[in-house]
């Protein structure tokens, strides 16, 4: 779709929201919600809820079920990591077959993010300048390099865990730290502006506190089942560390948020929670 018409349909549907607002019309319901938050985030089907010009999908309200989406695609890589575990595969061909099962649900959107936030920050020059190499649908060579590293980090530490859990154990956790990725988006948009290069028209708004509460309980509460105690603080604290250190280096660089960052952010988030779950279970605190 051309930036214009998205930009205009995607003014079109907030004026919608405005004025189902304005004539008492009902809200988006949770089940609305979570289709949103699935149509934003994968490309898994949305079966059980259905949007039309007349009832857009409101993104803003989807806010607290981005998590949720994490815990699906998450869960699913899981289960692909133990499978493919159980057939006896190769411990590096198995992860490499879980993050490739990842990048199929949500399209590898979260990837192409961090490739063009690495390329525009490594780019160089003003604002105006970083933000159009970000939407530059051409990758250069520090996005090559980003998507390198991330790659090997990520099937890295899925061979570790898979040397320090196996069973429904692996899957929980994949699917937590899926659920918490997802939720540095919700701290993100909580904490730091829109940038004014962005083309984020379906997500501006500021998550309520009591969004931002039920997207972390999504996360926080299963994590504190399964990787109790230090291990996960530790995952909780490492994961918000790398929010707050990204948020600031994108309004140090463009101003503010994009969906480049926010999908950036996800990656990175994945990656520092599984660091952490792993170190906490090699350690015996996941015990």
């Amino acid at each position: 779709m051309a930036p214009q018409a998205k930009k205009g349909k995607d003014q079109n549907a907030e004026q919608t929201r405005q004025t189902d607002r304005r004539l008492g019309r009902p809200s988006q319901s949770p089940l609305g919600d979570l289709a949103a938050a699935f149509l934003l985030l994968s490309r898994l089907p949305v079966f059980w809820h259905s949007f039309d010009d007349d009832s857009p999908p409101d993104f803003v309200s989807a806010q607290w079920a981005f998590p949720a989406v994490g815990l699906i695609v998450g869960g699913i890589a899981g289960l692909v990591l133990w499978l493919a575990i159980l057939l006896d595969f190769p411990v590096i061909i198995a992860a490499t077959l879980a993050l490739a099962a990842m990048l199929a649900l949500t399209g590898a959107m979260h990837e192409d993010g961090l490739a063009d936030t690495v390329d525009g920050f490594g780019g160089g020059g003003d604002a105006e300048t970083k933000a159009r190499i970000m939407h530059d649908s051409h990758i250069g060579s520090y996005g090559v390099m980003g998507l390198c590293l991330s790659t090997i980090a990520r099937i890295g530490l899925l061979v570790a865990l898979v040397e320090q859990s196996d069973g429904w154990l692996l899957v929980i956790i994949m699917a937590i730290v899926g659920a918490g990725a997802r939720f540095q988006v919700l701290a993100m948009l909580r904490l730091y502006p829109i940038s004014s290069h962005a083309k984020l028209g379906m997500l501006t708004g500021r998550p309520t506190v009591r969004r931002g509460l039920a997207g972390m309980a999504i996360w926080v509460l299963p994590l504190m089942i399964s990787v109790p105690q230090i291990g996960g603080a530790a995952a909780v604290v490492g994961a918000t560390a790398i929010s707050l250190w990204l948020g600031k280096l994108a309004v140090s660089q463009i101003g503010g948020l994009s969906g480049d960052v926010m999908g950036a952010s996800i990656i990175l988030g994945e990656i520092s929670i599984l660091s952490c779950v792993i170190i906490a279970l090699a350690s015996g605190y996941g015990t």
